[in-house]
């Protein structure tokens, strides 16, 4: 397949260039973002809790496997493209975020744009680049789900999935605010939970090949990012509870928020020995 690239063989070019297509679908990559936010909002948050992280993770693969192992040496040719839908993904995943009451279709919104930041990874065209991105993918998965869950445990409570159900959650259940902020934190990139070490790393492997503007959008809409996510913890810390009482969390939701919890803190605190096996699986494509 590579010499055929190497050759400009238009129809296996148009055909990689479909196949990214269906793929952008596939992780969500802006323009082809659409169905994201009404199928998330729609949906059960538990079901939803899984299609955000478990379809998009298996895109990814699939895509290392097809630009990466398939096409072989050429595959630095489709950097540029990548960068450019990273790009797109980042700009619009966050800035769409920002307007959101709806904490599911924030989240979702939030979610494109982590898929820009994976991205980066891929634009890089790099081992590094393709472990960074698949270390993200580790962390996303404990803080986006973590996040999914804490929205499904208040949803049972108070009937509400809009930002204000978060009103006074550290005063009427505490632990369950920690988690929440835990989860944001990681989600934002704040040192020193999971989230901060895995947008670092895809902003050094883009970097190391001279990606310095992509570096800069994605640091710039980091902080935009920052805005909405700290939105729910000002509800959370500073707002005055709407009700009384303890947010009830059935044992099986609270099994998941505390594994999701320890995944975020634990790649944090300690994220070498999944950076190492990140790069050892990336190293053979390269």
């Amino acid at each position: 397949m590579s010499k055929a690239v190497a050759a400009g063989d238009p129809w296996l070019v148009l055909g990689l260039v479909a196949t990214f297509v269906g793929f952008g679908f596939k992780i969500a990559a802006f323009p082809f973002h659409m169905w994201v936010p009404d199928t998330y909002e729609a949906a059960t948050t538990p079901f939803v809790a899984w299609l955000s992280v478990a379809p998009k993770a298996a895109g990814f693969v699939a895509l290392f496997r097809v630009y990466f192992e398939g096409v072989g040496p050429d595959a630095a040719a489709w950097g540029p493209i990548a960068a450019g839908f990273a790009t797109l993904t980042i700009v619009g995943g966050n800035l769409m975020a920002l307007p959101q009451q709806n904490t599911k279709r924030l989240l979702a919104y939030s979610g494109i744009a982590h898929i820009g930041y994976m991205l980066v990874g891929i634009a890089a065209a790099s081992a590094s680049g393709t472990a960074m991105a698949l270390f993200y993918l580790v962390a996303y998965v404990f803080g986006n789900m973590g996040a999914f869950l804490v929205v499904e445990a208040l949803a049972r409570s108070e009937r509400s999935e809009h930002v204000s159900a978060f009103r006074g959650l550290a005063q009427r259940s505490p632990l369950l605010a920690l988690a929440m902020l835990l989860f944001l934190l990681s989600l934002g990139g704040i040192p020193f939970v999971a989230g901060f070490w895995a947008k670092l790393y895809v902003f050094w492997a883009a970097a190391q090949r001279g990606l310095y503007w992509l570096v800069l959008v994605g640091a710039v809409l980091t902080v935009v990012a920052l805005f909405y996510y700290l939105l729910i913890a000002r509800q959370m810390y500073i707002e005055a509870p709407e009700t009384a009482g303890r947010v009830r969390v059935d044992p099986t939701l609270a099994l998941s928020l505390v594994l999701c919890v320890l995944g975020v803190v634990i790649v944090g605190l300690y994220p070498k020995p999944i950076v190492m096996a990140a790069l050892r699986v990336a190293a053979p494509l390269f």
